[in-house]
């Protein structure tokens, strides 16, 4: 369901956007419901309710003879003001997104398409010969076809939030659609995969994110005047955006004061009755989050008590590994684990590269302060900290702070390399190695070396959920050393 709502969000602003820059112009026809289903691999219930909230507003007609046709009529100079005015605002922000996507994206492309079946490969090249199909409806397809085979739903919840965000929108002005309609780097892509020429094609790849990077500057400097009283639009992404997951976010913030002393073991939480009047929420979703605290392993309630935080230690011991809904969450785990394996050599890089000594001192301090803790494992946390407070790209900084808060779900999964001396024995290498990278500024085998535990982590993890009979974790794939 959650992803049924996404989706109808992601058509509903992609439509509307090829409405207002006049990709779609008056009287002219929609995608019939049938046909929008099987573009974008939606039910045709979704896309019932994209066009009868797209009616609702005025933007189109919606008739069973005639189907749905676009209502306004924007005037040529409205619409050139509706694309002055929608990227006026998101200079800065799009900027920095398209050059953000090289260390984020760039391996998990490469991957992906390295693992496509002669299915998908086909799909694709069909996609790419649809001319008769807007750049923008092709796009998104090709998106959803290219990204399936790494089974990660949340990456692919990210990448249709950077759609919506920049490719949708910059495909749907003329100039820009003249020249995709007809260039499609994808069909050379497509070519390297069958031929199975994986170092071309991880060039090509790059090649691709660098041209995206040069079109848009060309973009606004011909075409966007600088508009100073243009509110600045900032691109963001959560992992949790309904109202009903508003539990799983305050559970994650409870398990970060846990983390930070604010609630020491042997201490007990706030009644829920005074955290529901505080956080001004429900208080049955207090009760539910209380729950979820339990399941993890990281309190007990007592009854005539309250609710008492457990030692570290204890949450694996006293976790519910067979409870549906935390099986949901340990899988979005993985797939936060996956999509750090594919990028965290790029994007760790480029953040020391850019760090001033000093903030480089401080990371050696946090790591000597993870050895004192005796948790050796932390150093994960560490260095995905370090990047959501200094990678040289906003992008990367609003994904990794994401990512961070999902690592926390992965608790009851902490013995998974034995007792604590047997995963300290297991972290302690890499610790060490990582520590000495730092003081002689050696940042190529820092990336290489943490991208091999994150490889390595995400491999355990996902055969650790597979063999307790979590199926949907069978499906995300692990990820290699990245060429």
């Amino acid at each position: 369901m959650q992803q049924d709502m996404e989706l109808q969000q992601v058509l509903y602003r992609l439509f509307k956007t090829q409405i207002e820059f006049g990709a779609h112009r008056h009287g002219e026809p929609l995608p019939t419901i049938r046909e929008a289903s099987e573009y974008f691999r939606v039910s045709v219930d979704t896309v019932r309710l994209v066009y009868l909230r797209l009616k609702q507003e005025g933007y189109i007609s919606l008739s069973t003879c005639v189907g749905a046709r676009v209502k306004v009529n924007y005037s040529k100079e409205e619409i050139r003001q509706n694309i002055q005015h929608f990227f006026a605002g998101r200079k800065e922000t799009l900027l920095d997104l398209a050059q953000a996507l090289r260390p984020l994206c760039r391996f998990a492309q490469w991957f992906a398409l390295k693992n496509s079946s002669e299915k998908t490969l086909d799909e694709l090249e069909r996609s790419c010969a649809a001319l008769h199909l807007s750049p923008v409806y092709r796009m998104l397809q090709q998106l959803e076809l290219i990204y399936s085979p790494l089974g990660n739903e949340l990456f692919m919840r990210l990448m249709r939030q950077i759609f919506l965000f920049f490719q949708g929108p910059f495909l749907s002005t003329p100039q820009n659609i003249e020249y995709f309609r007809h260039k499609n780097p994808l069909l050379e892509m497509i070519r390297l995969c069958r031929q199975k020429d994986w170092p071309a094609l991880w060039d090509s790849v790059d090649a691709y994110q660098t041209q995206l990077i040069k079109f848009l500057k060309q973009f606004y400097s011909e075409n966007i005047r600088d508009q100073p009283q243009a509110e600045p639009v900032a691109f963001s992404w959560s992992i949790y955006k309904k109202t009903s997951q508003i539990c799983y976010s305050l559970c994650l913030d409870l398990l970060l004061a846990m983390r930070d002393g604010a609630y020491p073991q042997g201490s007990l939480l706030p009644p829920p009755a005074k955290l529901a009047e505080e956080k001004q929420i429900a208080l049955n979703t207090v009760r539910r989050t209380y729950g979820l605290l339990g399941k993890l392993g990281a309190v007990r309630s007592i009854n005539g008590v309250g609710t008492m935080v457990l030692p570290l230690q204890q949450n694996a011991a006293n976790s519910d590994l067979a409870d549906p809904q935390l099986q949901k969450r340990l899988l979005e785990f993985a797939q936060g684990c996956q999509f750090l394996a594919f990028s965290c050599r790029a994007c760790v890089q480029a953040t020391l590269a850019g760090m001033e000594p000093a903030s480089v001192a401080k990371w050696i301090e946090r790591f000597e302060a993870v050895e004192r803790g005796g948790v050796y494992e932390n150093l994960l946390y560490t260095c995905y900290a370090f990047v959501a407070a200094f990678a040289p790209y906003r992008a990367v900084r609003t994904v990794y702070a994401q990512l961070l808060r999902m690592l926390f779900w992965g608790l009851p999964l902490r013995e998974l390399h034995g007792g604590r001396e047997a995963a300290n024995a297991y972290f302690s290498p890499y610790l060490h190695t990582l520590k000495g990278c730092l003081h002689r500024s050696d940042w190529e085998t820092f990336a290489e070396t943490l991208e091999e535990l994150q490889i390595a982590e995400t491999r355990f993890i996902v055969e650790y959920l597979a063999e307790r009979g979590l199926e949907e974790a069978s499906a995300i794939r692990i990820p290699f050393r990245a060429p």
